[in-house]
């Protein structure tokens, strides 16, 4: 019977990068919705998802997701370790963070009432599929760090 082994994450380190990820995505995301509303001039609106920026800038936030979560993938295996397969690890952070991610969604943007708060139907359906392409990238995005870098390794610094 084949013994299937679990990668072993570092955890403040995983929970360190999480907020750090977190917190820059979101600042950067509604900085985009705002600068796309000054450029093109867009009205207010007391829905946000009916905001003519908002809707534009939704188009690119699984690619801006993905520069901001990999680049803190990077920071995460900055740091050397012994790890036999990075990719099972990088599996694993992915994992991690999209099950952090989804009740920190919830209670940012659901539950806690403010400008940007959304009720949950508009939430999961109304920002449909942007938001599951975001979770995707929020899985995904080590797994491509760990693969690209991994890439460039070996293209760049082959050894004989």
């Amino acid at each position: 019977m084949a013994q299937t082994t679990l990668a072993k994450l570092n955890y403040k380190r995983a929970i360190t990068t999480f907020i750090l990820a977190y917190l820059v995505i979101t600042v950067l995301g509604t900085a985009l919705a705002l600068t796309i509303g000054a450029i093109l001039h867009t009205p207010a609106t007391d829905l946000p998802l009916q905001n003519a920026a908002y809707v534009l800038s939704e188009r690119f936030l699984p690619l801006l997701n993905l520069l901001v979560w990999m680049t803190l993938a990077w920071v995460y295996f900055k740091k050397p370790s012994n790890r036999a397969d990075p990719r099972k690890e990088a599996l694993a952070l992915g994992a991690f963070w999209l099950a952090v991610a989804l009740p920190v969604d919830f209670i940012c943007f659901v539950v806690i009432k403010s400008p940007i708060s959304l009720s949950p139907y508009d939430f999961y359906i109304g920002q449909f599929p942007w938001i599951y392409l975001i979770y995707i990238v929020v899985f995904v995005s080590p797994l491509t760090y760990v693969t690209l870098a991994r890439a460039f390794w070996q293209q760049n610094y082959q050894l004989d």
